[in-house]
């Protein structure tokens, strides 16, 4: 269990309670539907699905990896959530560890 209080414990308390994050990411609002948390060749990082806010390329609703180090303000949103994505995959091949998922 990560320590209360850090970026991870938040992440992992809304995968668990199936709750919507928020997140400032490159300057941009966002509020994903989190699916999954761990360590990626890259570093910490969160697998989920973006449904509000701002993006770069203008969509939302398909499976996204954010690198935890470039997320900022995260917190949960109290808005839950039915996991839906059919593409989902439990055993995340990006990930080289898993700290929690759906």
């Amino acid at each position: 269990m990560p320590p209360p209080g850090t970026a991870c414990s938040t992440i992992c308390e809304a995968i668990r309670s199936l709750e919507r994050l928020a997140f400032d990411y490159d300057g941009k609002a966002r509020v994903v539907e989190p699916y999954c948390h761990g360590v990626s060749r890259g570093g910490e990082a969160l697998r989920g699905i973006q449904v509000a806010g701002q993006s770069r390329s203008g969509t939302f609703g398909s499976g996204k990896l954010w690198m935890v180090e470039r997320m900022h303000n995260i917190r949960r949103t109290g808005q839950s959530f039915v996991p839906n994505d059919p593409d989902y995959n439990p055993e995340d091949g990006a990930m080289l560890s898993i700290h929690c998922r759906i």
